[in-house]
C-alpha cells in the first residue's frame, strides 16, 4: 500500500522542524514510498511474481558549515528523531565547507504524463502474464532462440522533499519496464548474446511482444558468423551500441563533480568544439516519455531542458547545488541519488537530436565497415580509450551487410570518435533513459580475436 503524498510531506516537515529545533542551521528531508512487482525469466522459464513495498527518509543537516547525513527505512517518528540526532552529531564533528548550502528555488509547475493511476491496481500476476507473453513471443519466433534471462517490473514511487529554506515538493511516478537477454543455438553453434529493453510510464504503452521479437530476430541473424580480416574503417553503431559505448563516457565527462576533481576530459572546454557539427545532445527530465522524467531533482530543484552539446560545441556541465556553488553558477537541477545518501550529480534523460539521414543512406555509403548491434568491453571514462567485442555485428562491404561476425574486436577513442562522426540517423530508439540514433563513425580499428 502506497503512503499518501501528504503523509510523506508531513514526515519530511517533521524531520526538518525537529532538526532545526535541535540545533541544525538548516535541514533537508527526502522521504519515499515504493511499491513494486516483478516477474523474472531464467533459462526459458518464468518464475513466480514478487511483491515489495517500503518507505524511508534521508535527513541532511548543516551546522556551522559542516554536513551531517543519516537515513532510516521507516517513517516512524521515534526513529526519525533518532536519525535527526545522528545527522546533527555527524555535522557537529565535521569540517566547515563554504559550499555546503541548501537550495531555495521552488517548483512552480509539475510535468504531466509520468503517472498512470491504473498502475496502482497492477498485481504480481499481471507482471507474470507479461513475462510469459515476452518469453512465448521470443521462443515462438524460432525454436533455436533461448532466453537466458529477462524480467517484467512495475514500480510506483512517491517522493517528497522539504527543506528549511522553504522548498517543498512531492510527486508520484509509475514505471513499467521489461527486458530479455539470450542467444540462438543451432547445433553446436551459439550466436552472440543480445539484450533488448522496453519501458513506459503508462499501462497502455506496454509492448513486450515487440521487444521480444526484436531480440529473437537479432540472435537468429547473428548465427553462422565468420571472422574478418583486420582493417581500419567505418562503424555503424546501433542505438544500443551508442548507449553502451558513447553515453557513459559522455555523462561522466559532463558531471561537474568529475570536472572539478580533474576526472573529465571536458574540463575547461565550455564554448569549444568537442564533436562534429551534426551532434546535438540535451539532458531533459521534462521529456515525459523518458524513464528518468520528473519535475525536480534530488534536492527539489526544478528540472528543465538543458542543452549539453549544440552543433558540436560544449555548452554546459551538470550541476547540483554544491558543485554549482563551487563554480559560482546556478544548479542545473541535476542532483541525483535517493534517501540512503546525500545528493550526488547525475544525468536524467539523455537525448540525441535526430540526424538528416535514413538508416539505408547511412549504410549505403560505407565501403568497408562493421555494423555494431551491441558493444561489450572496456572504456576509460577519463581518457576515452575503448576496446572490446562486437556483439551481433555484421561486416559491411559496398553498402551491404555481408555476414554476421564473431570474435571481432574494435578499439579507438571516444573523444576522437565524436569528431569523426560522418552520419546520424533520423531514426531513434529509447533505451532506458536514452534516446539514441544510429551513428556512423570513421577510422576505427577492427581486429579478430
Amino acid at each position: 500500500m502506497m503512503i499518501p503524498e501528504n503523509e510523506l510531506v508531513e514526515s519530511s516537515r517533521f524531520a526538518v522542524n525537529t532538526a532545526i529545533k535541535n540545533g541544525a542551521d538548516s535541514a533537508e528531508a527526502y522521504s519515499v514510498s515504493t511499491v513494486e512487482t516483478e516477474a523474472s525469466i531464467e533459462q526459458n522459464d518464468v518464475n513466480l511474481g514478487k511483491f515489495h513495498q517500503g518507505s524511508g527518509i534521508g535527513i541532511r543537516v548543516l551546522k556551522n558549515g559542516a554536513l551531517g547525513f543519516s537515513s532510516v527505512n521507516t517513517l516512524n517518528q521515534e526513529e526519525i528523531i533518532e536519525s535527526v540526532d545522528t545527522s546533527i552529531k555527524i555535522a557537529s564533528r565535521g569540517s566547515f565547507d563554504q559550499y555546503n548550502i541548501l537550495p531555495t528555488t521552488k517548483v512552480s509547475q509539475k510535468i504531466s504524463g509520468i503517472y498512470d493511476r491504473e498502475a496502482q491496481d497492477f498485481k504480481s500476476e499481471d507482471s507474470v502474464k507479461n513475462a510469459v507473453e515476452m518469453l512465448k513471443t521470443a521462443r515462438s519466433y524460432d525454436n533455436r532462440v533461448t532466453v537466458d534471462s529477462g524480467a517484467f517490473n512495475n514500480s510506483l514511487n512517491s517522493i517528497a522533499i522539504v527543506n528549511s529554506n522553504g522548498v517543498e515538493c512531492v510527486e508520484t511516478i509509475s514505471n513499467f519496464t521489461w527486458y530479455v537477454m539470450g542467444m540462438a543455438i543451432d547445433g553446436k553453434e551459439v550466436s552472440s548474446f543480445d539484450f533488448q529493453f522496453g519501458g513506459s510510464h503508462h499501462l497502455k504503452d506496454i509492448a513486450v511482444e515487440g521487444t521480444a521479437r526484436n531480440f529473437a530476430e537479432n540472435v537468429v541473424k547473428s548465427l553462422h558468423s565468420k571472422k574478418c580480416q583486420p582493417f581500419k574503417g567505418t562503424l555503424i553503431l546501433s542505438p544500443h551500441a551508442v548507449a553502451e559505448l558513447i553515453v557513459p563516457t559522455f555523462v561522466n565527462s559532463i558531471n561537474s563533480n568529475n570536472v572539478q576533481k580533474g576526472r573529465s576530459s571536458f574540463a575547461g572546454k565550455i564554448g569549444k568544439e568537442i564533436a562534429c557539427k551534426e551532434l546535438t545532445i540535451t539532458d531533459d527530465a521534462t521529456w515525459s516519455e523518458g524513464l528518468s522524467a520528473s519535475s525536480f531533482d534530488r534536492e527539489g530543484v526544478p528540472h528543465k531542458k538543458l542543452t549539453i552539446i549544440n552543433e558540436g560545441v560544449l555548452k554546459s556541465y551538470l550541476y547540483n547545488t554544491y558543485t554549482a556553488c563551487r563554480d559560482k553558477v546556478k544548479s542545473t537541477g541535476h542532483a541525483s541519488g535517493d534517501e540512503e545518501s546525500s545528493p550526488g550529480v547525475g544525468s536524467t534523460n539523455v537525448i540525441f537530436k535526430k540526424g538528416k539521414l535514413n538508416f539505408d543512406d547511412i549504410l549505403s555509403e560505407v565501403k568497408k565497415g562493421i555494423f555494431v548491434t551491441r558493444f561489450s568491453g572496456n572504456v576509460n571514462p577519463v581518457s576515452g580509450d575503448f576496446s572490446g567485442v562486437v556483439k551481433g555485428g555484421h561486416l559491411i562491404i559496398s553498402g551491404e551487410k555481408i555476414h554476421p561476425l564473431r570474435e571481432t574486436l574494435i578499439a579507438g577513442n571516444i573523444f576522437e570518435s565524436l569528431h569523426k562522426i560522418s552520419g546520424i540517423s533520423k531514426d531513434r530508439e529509447k533505451i532506458f533513459n536514452i534516446l539514441a540514433p544510429y551513428i556512423r563513425v570513421e577510422g576505427v580499428s577492427v581486429t579478430s580475436g
